[in-house]
């Protein structure tokens, strides 16, 4: 296995984007939705980034082209220009910098892929063909987009606010899981709210609670 998937928390983390067209806005909007401060370089600047910027206090745009002093203090870049002796300088001076690097399209100038995502509320399904087909990563994607509805997000949305309230352990995993085969999903599915209290009650019955409520993942 070549590429390890990881879950990257980027509240207030420093971002360079290299590129403004249609591909690095939607690059951009992604980082900013997950919290990163972006910095947009590019000499041209498109329409769709123009109305990101507008609309983002965590995106600052440079009118101007690449430097190798963009590097300094961010933690990723992403390489998003048509110019191929650009995208390779990226690369390279971020490898020189120990910056993780996505080069649009290019798996060899990448030490990091971004993956086809479904998302579903705080569930997050991702897809990665290593490089290989991003087309065969979106249409996987969009094959379990078409199985997944929107209980499945529900779900994890209960399941998150639970988490928080009851000690972490495995009596606390066994009650999550005896709610989801007795049938959380269908009954969220069928908005049937008294199901879900009652299973919820259940479940969770005797089970004690949190001392604090930063509960993290095991």
């Amino acid at each position: 296995m070549r590429y390890l998937p990881v879950m990257l928390d980027l509240k207030d983390c420093p971002v360079l984007v290299v590129g403004a067209g249609a591909i690095a806005a939607r690059k951009a909007g992604a980082l900013v939705r997950g919290g990163a401060r972006v910095t947009v370089v590019a000499p041209g600047i498109g329409a769709e980034m123009e109305r990101l910027a507008s609309r983002e206090d965590g995106l600052r745009i440079a009118r101007r082209r690449f430097r190798a002093s963009d590097l300094g203090g961010v933690r990723l870049v992403f390489a998003a220009t048509n110019d191929a002796k650009v995208q390779s300088e990226i690369a390279a001076e971020a490898e020189k910098k120990g910056v993780w690097v996505n080069a649009a399209d290019e798996p060899e100038n990448c030490t990091f892929l971004m993956p086809a995502l479904l998302e579903r509320g705080p569930l997050q399904v991702a897809v990665s063909t290593g490089g290989a087909s991003p087309a065969l990563a979106r249409r996987v994607r969009d094959e379990i987009d078409a199985a997944l509805g929107p209980e499945f997000g529900e779900a994890a949305e209960v399941l998150g606010e639970l988490r928080v309230r009851f000690e972490r352990g495995e009596a606390r995993g066994h009650a999550f899981t005896r709610l989801l085969d007795e049938g959380l999903l269908e009954a969220l599915r069928q908005g049937d709210e008294a199901r879900v209290e009652r299973m919820t009650r259940e479940a969770l019955q005797g089970l004690p609670r949190a001392r604090t409520r930063a509960a993290r993942d095991e």
